[in-house]
């Protein structure tokens, strides 16, 4: 999506420091989370879970997670080692000027060193990497969405309490092709502003870990955004190319309640 950015969202427990820049027209609004980057006291970690219900576990009573950003080059191996193979390499900032997020699965300690399991920005979906501790700087988040694709419903939860909800359009048959929205465990990658909020993707959106895999040729490889529309009528419909519709409204209020980083679970 050809969109600028916008505020990444509150203050997450005195963890963010927000500051905005200009940068080739374009508004990008830093998430800033305090510390060095070094080795860290981390949160008590688990994999986002959706609500009581959806055939996955429940969430535990703290529903809180850790996002790591970027405070250089984030290298991700596929094993807790500097000898394995690199995964991927992620620069401090992405392609639209926004921080480098990652969402911390769990954490281990080799030789008195800590390394992150961390889910990555990159396809296949549900892609996770081992990063060592010294390139990421850390905060908490209490929030998550969690989309239903059947009932096409949006959730916002918050704390372990439902904040919001919200009727989505989904993915489905477009020029002749099915492109369902994809399900698994994602989060939020960056937040972004629409130039025009009276086009495509409406006023704003966020730009999740999810990705399309039949339109891997698409900008940025097919990702799957959670945006506003010029097609409200679309709005309960499966007819996207696998994004996530909200009125325009509606997107306002998710990325203002939402920080940048939180886990995003998608089931049917």
């Amino acid at each position: 999506m050809k969109v600028s950015l916008r505020k990444t969202g509150p203050v997450i427990a005195l963890a963010i420091l927000i500051v905005a820049v200009v940068v080739g027209g374009y508004m990008v609004v830093h998430n800033r989370a305090h510390g060095s980057g070094t080795a860290q006291t981390p949160l008590s970690l688990r994999p986002p879970s959706p609500s009581p219900g959806v055939p996955h576990p429940s969430p535990s009573p703290l529903d809180r997670w850790m996002v790591g950003k970027a405070t250089k080059t984030v290298v991700a191996y596929t094993k807790p080692s500097a000898s394995a193979k690199v995964k991927i390499s992620l620069p401090r900032l992405n392609v639209h000027n926004f921080p480098t997020l990652v969402l911390v699965h769990s954490v281990k300690t080799i030789d008195g060193v800590p390394w992150y399991d961390v889910w990555l920005p990159m396809p296949p979906n549900g892609s996770r990497g081992w990063v060592k501790s010294g390139s990421l700087a850390f905060y908490p988040t209490r929030f998550k969405i969690e989309v239903d694709l059947s009932l096409r419903k949006l959730t916002v939860w918050g704390a372990g309490q439902v904040k919001a909800t919200f009727r989505v359009g989904v993915g489905g048959h477009v020029d002749g092709m099915y492109l369902p929205t994809p399900t698994g465990s994602f989060y939020v990658v960056q937040k972004l502003r629409a130039p025009d909020p009276s086009g495509p993707y409406g006023p704003e959106a966020l730009g999740t870990s999810a990705y399309q895999p039949k339109l891997s040729s698409w900008p940025e490889g097919g990702i799957v955004g959670i945006h506003g529309t010029n097609e409200p009528y679309s709005v309960g419909k499966a007819i996207t190319h696998g994004c996530i519709r909200l009125y325009n409204k509606d997107i306002v209020k998710v990325c203002d309640m939402v920080p940048a980083g939180s886990p995003i679970i998608i089931h049917q």
